[in-house]
């Protein structure tokens, strides 16, 4: 088996179609399969509703969680059970293009030095319209340069099996898995290639919208995170120091801004303020005004 395709879910049957449809319809001799891995809990309804949409497909395994584990813990137990030389990772509400697997397993059979590869991707925002950004595109270099300005999102990655258990896996925080992820493998030296060429679609909607919860989860993954690095802020010169910080303030100021109440989302001007008084950068200065209006 080449390759295993690892899709976790939770209560969105709707999208999980067109996820499997989109691995299920790609354009490559290497043999793969899907797993599927139910995170709704055992018995469930939406367990149950999730179930019943599953293609009947030799290539296909169904593995639903007893209770709710969150995605560190589904896509590791996904791991454990992959046959495939190569892993994928694909969100149940995004979808792989074609070309996807075809691409990275070449790239990485042909650059054996390299554990893994990251391959940009096309965002589509809930208009249908493309989203254009920087983001869209991996960064990562080396550990230094990844805790700086790294940009990586599960769905980018093909990595070999054999690395991703010597890496140890998904590490378990509430939120920014794969920022954290990336940190730890490449601390351990681990290598990664980037790709530009866009082979997987991200899909924005009003499920992406924060929640006072998921606002407090990225408060403590934040602090979890750097907590971590500040394990070897030897490594990293004052300036740096302060960049660092500048990225953890931003990012929070991000997640309020994407927030579902307005009253939070409006609040987020105030972190952007700041932020633009520390950096002077007109990117902030825009969220300023764009957080009022919102």
């Amino acid at each position: 088996m080449k390759a295993s395709i690892i899709i976790t879910t939770y209560d969105r049957p709707v999208f999980l179609e067109r996820a499997v449809a989109s691995v299920l319809g790609q354009k490559t001799d290497f043999q793969f399969e899907i797993i599927i891995i139910d995170d709704n809990g055992l018995g469930s309804d939406p367990q149950k509703k999730t179930e019943s949409i599953i293609p009947k497909n030799l290539n296909i395994i169904y593995f639903p969680l007893k209770i709710n584990s969150g995605a560190c813990k589904a896509r590791n137990r996904g791991a454990e059970l992959a046959k495939g030389e190569f892993l994928f990772f694909l969100d149940d509400d995004d979808e792989f293009l074609p070309n996807k697997l075809h691409e990275q397993i070449t790239f990485l059979e042909h650059n054996i030095e390299y554990d893994g590869c990251l391959a940009a991707f096309q965002r589509i925002g809930q208009n249908g319209n493309e989203i254009l950004a920087d983001s869209n595109y991996p960064v990562v270099g080396d550990f230094k340069n990844f805790v700086l300005r790294g940009n990586f999102f599960t769905p980018m990655l093909c990595i070999r099996k054999i690395s991703f258990f010597k890496s140890g896996g998904f590490i378990d925080i509430p939120r920014f898995q794969d920022r954290f992820y990336m940190m730890n493998a490449l601390k351990q030296g681990f290598r990664f290639a980037t790709l530009q060429k866009q082979l997987h679609i991200m899909y924005e909607h009003c499920e992406d919208r924060i929640t006072s919860k998921s606002l407090n989860q990225t408060k403590m993954a934040i602090s979890q995170i750097n907590a971590w690095v500040n394990q070897y802020l030897e490594e990293f010169s004052e300036a740096e120091c302060e960049e660092m910080k500048y990225n953890g303030l931003r990012t929070t100021a991000v997640t309020r801004y994407n927030a579902l109440s307005r009253i939070v989302r409006i609040s987020s001007s105030i972190s952007f303020f700041k932020l633009f008084l520390i950096k002077k950068r007109k990117s902030d200065f825009l969220l300023i005004i764009k957080s009022l209006i919102k």
